[in-house]
């Protein structure tokens, strides 16, 4: 056993018994780095990766390997789901020194944690161009012994860029509508004409795109809008990107036809997808969508709800990546009939291919038809049978941990859901989540990241609060219940205290950094703190408008880059749409029960002056409504 064997993380767990001599992050392998004139070799990644398994049994488990690493560094393993800080800021770094990205994330260290050298999957031996480990080992030593100030210098230009990069210019005062357009005009352009989504191979789920293209549907009424979202989102369903079997979305696409995923399953990819099928729903009245929306409740509550919701499942298991999710063709045929394997292309050669792109004798599970076809009741009979067998397999590990900025996305999308389709069970579901975390990881009011096994670690970061308030948020509109809007404010104000940067605008990541304040504000696999931050704050301006300054101080920061890349800010932007087109409408505390007489899934935000009652149209805010008819009742 290593030092990694008192942490709570599954994944620092999985390494507990490497023979290399992991130390979990904290101030000891440092120091004892700085004594033994040592480099730092820090390893980050995340127990559902499949690469990270990779590493762990070609290198990690390895003897020879392991001496050599001992001999030439002192070893650290980061689990990126319990310190995002470490994980952005060092993949930040090895962006900036190689222009690559990716998990696991392997970056050498000096001990005073600069980054010297950075790579993502390392083999145990060096192939294909690619350093291996062994030769790494013996790279680092000689330059760490004969040319180290060498070495200093890179960490020292990546560090001076990143201090660049907090202070940017201020923009001028922000036109939200020719981001807005401009932005569409992006997004348009990277469209996938053929098989939706954007760009080529791999395909990322990117929710946070359709969610913006629904809003420019509603406020433009651009028809092209709607056609984009419906073709990715139906595309998407009929994947093998989607499980078939047991529902739910996993992380990507290998391909540029949705069809051979990635297979980890990450609860906020569910919650995305649970928000854009929804809001789709609420404007097409396709009962497609609604299906889909509860497959996706069905898969979250039956396979990661404990406590509150859990973070992620393994794409890999009894060591094989997607074993729990393929085929053969002799499974499928006994148990299905000629037209279920037919509509899933299910064939004797299999159709699922491995990581050099050979067919691999499995079967991936995607349908061929039309969306139209797929819920039909043979389907669904020879789908609950292929569950059944399935559910006696070997099942992926579940990263059980509860992390705060997680769970409140998920409490968002259930809130949102459960106003749309007047759903109690999904509303219960969202103020169960809701109630833990502010019982167990809510303390003298700081917001704790980590739970897991009666254990509440790591200070929030700006994801923390910004998600779990946007969730509550969200849950207050839901329930009309006040205690979640008076957390909500309270945790709201201690995010702009903690992470606003006073002098320049924006959030710095954490108010606790371990070198050096990182600020974010890109989109990624889901939106940034930044953007839901953006967002809270717009949205309680229509009840309190003190935050307006930070806005817009926080907006003029990214000014250049809203301008300029509005893709890679679409959760930003989306919050725009509040600014352009967002109707308020008082009426007295009397009229309330008429107004939901009539529009009973309508957002009604109780407001502090005076009893009255903000009714707003959810034009994205958040479900669909006709202002002006509402307008025409509270009038009359």
């Amino acid at each position: 056993m290593n030092k990694l064997v008192n942490e709570k993380s599954p994944y620092l767990l999985e390494h507990a018994k490497n023979p290399i001599n992991w130390y979990p992050w904290s101030d000891e392998p440092f120091t004892k780095a700085r004594n033994e004139d040592k480099p730092i070799f820090l390893s980050i990644g995340y127990s559902t990766c499949h690469w990270c398994h990779v590493m762990d049994l070609e290198s990690f488990n390895d003897k020879d390997v392991a001496d050599k690493m001992n001999d030439t560094f002192i070893c650290i393993k980061v689990d990126r789901e319990e310190r995002p800080d470490i994980d952005n800021l060092y993949m930040t770094m090895s962006q900036i020194m190689t222009g690559q990205g990716g998990w696991p994330l392997n970056v050498v260290l000096t001990p005073d944690k600069k980054p010297v050298f950075s790579f993502t999957y390392i083999p145990k031996t060096s192939r294909n161009n690619m350093i291996g480990l062994m030769d790494l080992c013996d790279t680092v030593h000689y330059f760490w012994k004969n040319k180290r100030s060498e070495l200093e210098k890179n960490g020292d230009a990546v560090m001076g860029a990143i201090n660049h990069n907090n202070v940017k210019r201020k923009g001028d005062e922000i036109n939200y509508e020719n981001i807005v357009k401009s932005a569409f005009k992006s997004m348009k352009g990277n469209y996938d004409e053929e098989y939706g989504g954007f760009g080529a191979a791999p395909k990322f789920l990117s929710f946070q795109h359709i969610i913006f293209l629904l809003d420019y549907y509603k406020n433009y009424n651009d028809k092209k809008a709607l056609e984009m979202s419906e073709k990715t989102l139906k595309m998407m369903r009929l994947g093998g990107v989607y499980d078939q079997v047991g529902y739910g979305f996993h992380r990507y696409s290998t391909d540029a036809l949705w069809r051979i995923p990635h297979f980890e399953k990450m609860a906020y990819d569910q919650a995305m997808a649970l928000m854009a099928y929804t809001y789709i729903y609420s404007i097409t009245k396709n009962d497609f969508y609604k299906n889909v929306a509860y497959e996706i409740f069905q898969f979250l509550k039956n396979e990661m709800f404990g406590k509150a919701f859990y973070t992620a499942i393994d794409a890999d298991s009894e060591n094989e990546e997607g074993k729990y999710y393929t085929w053969t063709y002799d499974e499928i045929s006994q148990i299905t009939d000629r037209e279920f394997t037919k509509s899933y292309d299910v064939s004797e050669a299999g159709n699922f291919y491995d990581n050099n792109y050979r067919l691999t004798g499995r079967n991936i599970l995607y349908f061929s038809g039309s969306p139209e076809e797929i819920y039909n009741k043979n389907m669904e009979v020879n789908i609950k049978k292929l569950y059944d067998v399935r559910n006696k397999r070997v099942k992926p590990l579940i990263d059980d941990k509860i992390l705060a900025d997680i769970n409140g996305l998920v409490i968002k999308a259930l809130s949102i859901s459960s106003m749309v389709f007047s759903d109690r069970d999904m509303l219960e579901y969202a103020e169960n989540a809701a109630d833990f975390i502010i019982s167990k990881m809510y303390k003298n009011n700081i917001l704790y990241h980590r739970y897991r096994e009666n254990d509440i670690s790591i200070e929030g970061f700006l994801d923390d609060y910004a998600f779990f308030s946007s969730g509550l948020l969200y849950l207050y509109e839901a329930s009309l219940n006040d205690v979640y809007m008076k957390y909500f404010e309270e945790i709201t104000g201690n995010m702009v205290k903690k992470f606003y940067d006073t002098e320049n605008g924006g959030f710095y990541e954490t108010d606790h950094p371990e070198i050096i304040k990182l600020k974010e504000s890109y989109d990624n696999a889901i939106p940034s703190g930044f953007s839901i931050a953006i967002d809270n704050l717009m949205v309680y301006g229509y009840i309190n408008n003190k935050y307006d300054s930070v806005i817009d101080a926080s907006l003029r920061n990214v000014y250049d880059e809203l301008a300029s890349k509005p893709l890679f800010f679409s959760a930003t932007v989306d919050a725009f749409f509040k600014k352009l087109k967002f109707y308020k409408i008082e009426a007295d505390g009397e009229k309330l029960d008429s107004i939901k007489k009539y529009y009973p899934n309508n957002y009604f935000m109780l407001s502090s002056n005076d009893g009255k009652i903000n009714v707003c149209d959810i034009n994205k805010c958040f479900i669909v409504g006709n202002t002006d008819k509402l307008a025409e009742i509270i009038n009359k």
